[in-house]
């Protein structure tokens, strides 16, 4: 007979399956702690059949480094108690030619028991005790397993496709896995796709479009009163003179050059945008008005103060810079149209000229 101890931890087990919402892996777990608590075990461990292997599903005591591990159900005890549906122990492994010797001196087995594991009529897996010891258990431990095994019961049964739901959760994963990749692969082309739509591909800066896009968004930050910013309209003089004189390569190459020197004028913050064959935007905050507006217009025509040089070939380019300072009320075709008029004005007038708002400055 069982004492009452060892019935009253098999009821508890019993309550804590019925009473909760199982978590089968924690259940399963439970139950191997379980084992090693009411027998003489040094290690135990529920074995899941998943084909023609048996799988350590759950792990207690000595066993616990081996979670997870196949073994072949031919030529183990394990697949044995499984096909003959009946309990099976073996006093002494090292004895015993129906058990795998290799395996069970790996994992410290000299004796042990398996329980068969029932869902209907099928065995889906086991209960095994092992110990290092040989002939360590008694009538009264397989007795205890036996009513372990009740104790999980069709809970159990559930895991007659282990493999299959393993599978499934790994394809799961890889799925996930795959998805996240699509939606970086998706995410990166629709980059590109803005980068062509938004990106001058000669000199990288914004094109109109994407000039459009963003400007609003500085609008919107002046009129909630983050701070002042300044539109200037630039081009380079006689450029046509140069594509004609020179080649489309080598304007291409001015073009290139120009939008660099552009760059080196403003914060990397600006706004920069090529809006047509040599006509650049460049959108600046200000640290004031007037003043600030009229310092990056002169840090602009500095730029040019230096031949372009391209090869043995040298290029005196100049340009002309028409300047408006952002005003409430004033939207992105008011600042552009202003800023265009008054670069139109400093070009008739000579070389590196500023105008601002109509009126040529200097």
């Amino acid at each position: 007979m069982i004492e009452n101890r060892r019935l009253k931890v098999i009821m508890e087990v019993q309550q804590q399956m019925l009473l909760s919402n199982l978590d089968l892996k924690l259940f399963m777990q439970t139950i191997c702690d379980r084992m090693c608590l009411l027998t003489d075990a040094d290690g135990s461990t529920i074995e899941m059949l998943a084909g023609e292997e048996m799988v350590y599903a759950a792990v207690s005591g000595t066993l616990q480094p081996h979670l997870g591990i196949r073994i072949n159900k031919n030529g183990s005890l394990s697949g044995l108690c499984v096909t003959e549906k009946n309990i099976l122990y073996s006093p002494d492994t090292q004895q015993d030619d129906r058990v795998n010797k290799e395996a069970t001196m790996k994992v410290g087995a000299r004796s042990m028991v398996c329980v068969p594991l029932f869902e209907s009529s099928n065995a889906v897996g086991v209960l095994k005790v092992i110990s290092g010891r040989a002939d360590a258990f008694s009538s009264r431990d397989i007795e205890t397993l036996q009513l372990l095994s009740l104790a999980l019961g069709s809970e159990l049964g559930k895991q007659i496709n282990y493999d299959d739901k393993i599978r499934i959760l790994n394809d799961y994963e890889q799925l996930l896995v795959q998805l996240r990749a699509e939606i970086e692969r998706r995410e990166k082309l629709e980059s590109e796709l803005i980068q062509l739509t938004e990106r001058d591909i000669l000199t990288g800066l914004l094109n109109r479009r994407g000039f459009s896009v963003r400007i609003q968004n500085w609008i919107n930050r002046a009129n909630q009163k983050e701070g002042l910013f300044g539109v200037f309209y630039l081009d380079l003089n006689k450029f046509k003179q140069c594509n004609d004189t020179y080649g489309h390569e080598v304007g291409d190459l001015v073009l290139i050059e120009f939008a660099n020197r552009i760059k080196n004028a403003v914060r990397e913050s600006d706004l920069i945008a090529r809006v047509g064959g040599d006509e650049f935007v460049v959108v600046a905050w200000l640290q004031n008005d007037s003043n600030g507006l009229m310092q990056v217009a002169k840090r602009l025509i500095e730029q040019l103060e230096s031949p372009m040089q391209f090869k043995e070939l040298q290029l005196p380019m100049t340009t002309s810079v028409g300047c408006t300072l952002w005003e409430e009320g004033k939207t992105e075709s008011d600042l552009t149209r202003a800023a265009d008029h008054s670069m139109y004005l400093a070009k008739s007038s000579g070389k590196n000229r500023i105008a601002v708002d109509g009126e040529l400055v200097g």
